[in-house]
């Protein structure tokens, strides 16, 4: 996937489960890491690494030394969806921004910083700056919960072809119980905010997986994260689902939700095509 967006397309990967799966494990690494620290290391083969810091450390060994990729730029952007609202996790003065839709570029988010990125440790300290701006809170269910959408976007530009690919690692909030969370006062308002977030996406994604049903209206506009993944889900990009479970037989009907989940994303079909300016 990686080496398609270096190719000029539009790829997105992103954890999907309830809270406590392992979503912010699977991409960003254990929180032990100081990934401010790591800025200068040249690779990430070794350690416990998440998927975001192993995908930039891939994509700056191809464009540092492969003669095919040696004239791409990277540039990225980290946003967070907390409450419905669009925040810029590099600039945390910049809240509430405005959701726009373009022919070409399909869905973005208006004065969103993009930070032009020369090495890996460019690349880094933005992972480190946006993970240290995210919202988490600590309840019942997970001491380190997420409170909000993450997804990071590192914009790819190829000076030799004109292709403009992209990578979207998406790092969702997961679903919970309040019951089961305990979660009040602004968390519980939290939960219902991720809940219905969650809830649109599944609606996408069971109108996309549907044969009967992908002809006709597809819920994108119930939220900003369905409006945000347009392009991922039955549109012109590439997309990997990671689904997260937990081993607890306490979350046996939630681990079932979540492969069900997965199981009709598998049926979605996109057509991926080249991103050229």
């Amino acid at each position: 996937m990686l080496m398609d967006a270096l190719s000029g397309y539009s790829v997105t990967i992103f954890a999907y489960g309830q809270t406590g799966s392992g979503k912010t494990f699977t991409m960003t690494g254990p929180d032990s890491i100081d990934y401010g620290r790591e800025a200068a290391a040249a690779s990430l083969d070794d350690g416990p690494h998440g998927l975001i810091p192993r995908v930039l450390s891939d994509l700056f060994e191809l464009t540092a030394h492969g003669r095919e990729h040696a004239g791409v730029t990277v540039s990225a952007s980290y946003l967070e969806i907390y409450n419905e609202q669009l925040n810029d996790l590099l600039n945390p003065a910049s809240v509430n921004l405005q959701l726009r839709h373009e022919a070409r570029l399909g869905p973005f988010v208006q004065n969103l910083l993009q930070v032009e990125c020369e090495s890996l440790g460019d690349a880094m300290a933005v992972l480190a700056e946006g993970t240290r701006n995210r919202k988490v809170s600590s309840h019942q269910l997970n001491k380190d919960s997420s409170r909000s959408h993450c997804l990071m976007t590192l914009h790819l530009k190829d000076a030799n072809t004109g292709c403009t690919g992209r990578i979207s690692l998406v790092d969702l909030a997961g679903s919970e119980r309040l019951k089961d969370s305990c979660s009040e006062g602004a968390m519980a308002s939290e939960t219902g905010h991720i809940n219905r977030s969650l809830f649109a996406l599944g609606n996408v994604i069971s109108s996309l997986s549907d044969a009967r049903r992908r002809q006709g209206h597809i819920p994108y506009r119930d939220s900003k994260l369905t409006k945000l993944l347009m392009d991922s889900l039955g549109g012109d990009g590439r997309t990997l689902m990671l689904a997260c479970v937990s081993p607890s037989l306490h979350m046996l009907e939630e681990t079932a939700n979540t492969l069900l989940f997965a199981s009709r994303a598998k049926n979605i079909q996109n057509r991926p095509t080249v991103q050229v300016d």
